[in-house]
């Protein structure tokens, strides 16, 4: 087998391939698709192993950003391995110190701080979050529309 190139490529897509092509199993195997993504779900990122197939390809656009931290998890890289960048902007400690004076975000980072939890534990974390985000956002569009029917 020919030796695999140290550089992972640009995109998303070859950088997943990259991972596939590079990384074993306990056993010595490479991972298959379809266990990564019995694997995904199972840590609560749910994702069909065409989906993920598609993305290691190159035929699915890039991910939202529960689902590649999820699998740099799995792959034990960071989220940054994929884009060559940090995903999250680097904030001033002013911006820091404002946004830890909302009472609630200091309670969740407490809980984060205190439950030491594992990065297949952090990505589980955001894909609640941002699931509550989704029904959220669904409930205000459907309260908002029954607003505007009633209003009429």
């Amino acid at each position: 087998m020919p030796e695999e190139p140290h550089h992972p490529g640009e995109t998303f897509a070859e950088r997943l391939d990259w991972l596939f092509r590079t990384t074993s199993d306990p056993t010595g195997k490479p991972y298959s698709v379809r266990h990564v993504a019995a694997e995904l779900t199972r840590r609560g990122c749910r994702i069909s192993h065409t989906h993920l197939n598609n993305l290691r390809q190159g035929r699915a656009p890039d991910p939202r950003r529960s689902v590649v931290e999820a699998i740099a998890a799995f792959f034990d890289r960071p989220p940054s391995f994929f884009t060559g960048r940090p995903i999250d902007r680097e904030l001033p400690d002013d911006d820091l110190v404002q946004l830890l004076a909302d009472p609630y975000l200091r309670q969740v980072a407490r809980r984060l701080v205190d439950a030491r939890l594992s990065p297949e534990g952090h990505a589980v974390v955001v894909a609640v979050i941002e699931q509550v985000r989704r029904l959220e956002a669904a409930a205000g569009n459907r309260c908002a529309a029954a607003t505007h029917v009633a209003g009429s």
